[in-house]
């Protein structure tokens, strides 16, 4: 038989338990880095599961955005070569042919950027901003990786695994990275500077 002060001291012990645990998720929330970081990864998780069931029911929109961007790419460089030949999805340059699949589109990068500008704390109106000007940023950058890396298969067939698989992905992390600091200086912050400075 457990005796009664035994029974309390268990009881307050739990209590404390629990006070501390809540303490330290309050403690952890108000902490502006955890709290971004916690948002980002739900907001990440929102937009990666729109992504899939929009992409799984209309799918087709998929494949206008890869023809589309195998278009675009094969208009810009025809401008400087006439060995390009656009043919649906595939873009070729002389005996080079690129497929354009949907990772080529710049999408999954888009997300990403989504996430990070809707997680990080500041209004509406400038989040709106951050995507309006962030999204047409980051496609053109891409448009920019896959000529860069046609140009590369086409006439330095060696490094075009190296380009592919290593320094356009370690790029990329860099682009997202440099579009969303480049919207936090110019539009977060000195929208706060000068209504700081008005008053």
């Amino acid at each position: 038989m457990v005796s009664r002060k035994r029974r309390n001291k268990s009881t307050r012990k739990k209590v404390t338990t629990k006070a501390s645990g809540s303490s330290l998720l309050r403690r952890t929330w108000n902490n502006p880095a955890y709290r971004f970081v916690a948002l980002f990864v739900i907001n990440l998780g929102i937009v990666a599961l729109v992504y899939i069931l929009l992409t799984t029911n209309f799918f087709s929109i998929v494949e206008y955005m890869m023809t589309g961007t195998a278009g675009i790419v094969g208009f810009l460089m025809s401008i400087f070569s006439s060995d390009v030949v656009v043919s649906g999805k595939f873009v070729n340059l002389g005996s080079f042919p690129v497929k354009i699949i949907e990772e080529c589109t710049g999408i999954y990068e888009v997300l990403i950027f989504i996430a990070a500008v809707m997680a990080f704390p500041t209004n509406f109106r400038k989040k709106l901003i951050g995507v309006l000007f962030g999204v047409p940023a980051m496609y053109l950058f891409n448009v920019i990786r896959i000529i860069t890396l046609i140009l590369v298969g086409r006439y330095w067939y060696n490094a075009f695994e190296f380009m592919h698989l290593y320094f356009w992905q370690v790029t990329l992390i860099l682009m997202i990275t440099s579009v969303w600091l480049f919207w936090i200086l110019k539009v977060v912050k000195r929208e706060e500077a000068d209504t700081a400075s008005d008053n």
